[in-house]
């Protein structure tokens, strides 16, 4: 059921820029260090981002997409989820905030963008968080800096859901350089506006990778 988060064989990134000092530059920086399946960046300021070719829209994307991850402004999921039920998109993270955390304009987006996405069969993992990182397969879906990750992201069987994206980045990147464990999936969850803990235990107790789970 999760499968399209876990082990997607393609992935668009809504929001895929080649400004460094962007989130969604090391989003797709990170992608391309480690996972091996179809990368389509978009975004209809480029043409092209990490020599890989970047599409206006997701209409445009010529192949089949398992899992998108977004990060553009609040204000356009909703729509982005119709566009993504277009193509056939089986799940969505949405890294970025402006949801239930920020008032009543963000809970009436995240509350269409869930209704959307429960008519087109698609789940949804945040939104409000810092993405996906799997260990074993040096899959980082998840905006924080590319240059953090090729020193410390150490394999393991310990796996972790989190809630709050900027505290458990802490304490995860302090553990890895540290060589306190290496990891198998970490989960930020942020609104947990679909998804929650119990998906995921439920999903980690088949998961031959992971032994040990820590929750926060």
């Amino acid at each position: 059921m999760l499968d399209c988060f876990f082990n997607p064989k393609s992935v668009a990134i809504i929001g895929a820029s080649s400004n460094t000092n962007k989130g969604g530059y090391h989003i797709i920086k990170n992608i391309t260090a480690g996972f091996r399946g179809k990368i389509y960046p978009v975004n209809k300021s480029y043409t092209e981002i990490l020599g890989l070719p970047c599409y206006p829209d997701l209409a445009s994307i010529p192949g089949d997409i398992d899992l998108a991850i977004y990060f553009i402004p609040s204000k356009e999921l909703p729509d982005t989820v119709n566009e993504c039920a277009k193509k056939g998109v089986k799940g969505i993270i949405i890294e970025s905030g402006g949801f239930t955390e920020a008032g009543a304009e963000g809970a009436k987006l995240q509350k269409l963008a869930l209704e959307n996405a429960a008519k087109a069969g698609i789940r949804l993992w945040g939104p409000n968080c810092m993405g996906f990182i799997d260990g074993n397969k040096t899959h980082v879906f998840s905006f924080i800096h590319s240059a953090v990750w090729p020193d410390v992201l150490r394999a393991g069987n310990v796996g972790m859901i989190v809630q709050s994206g900027m505290l458990s980045a802490g304490f995860l990147l302090h553990a890895l350089q540290e060589g306190i464990m290496g990891v198998s999936k970490v989960c930020s969850i942020g609104n947990k506006c679909d998804i929650n803990e119990s998906d995921i235990l439920e999903y980690m107790i088949n998961d031959k990778e992971t032994e040990v789970m820590l929750l926060s």
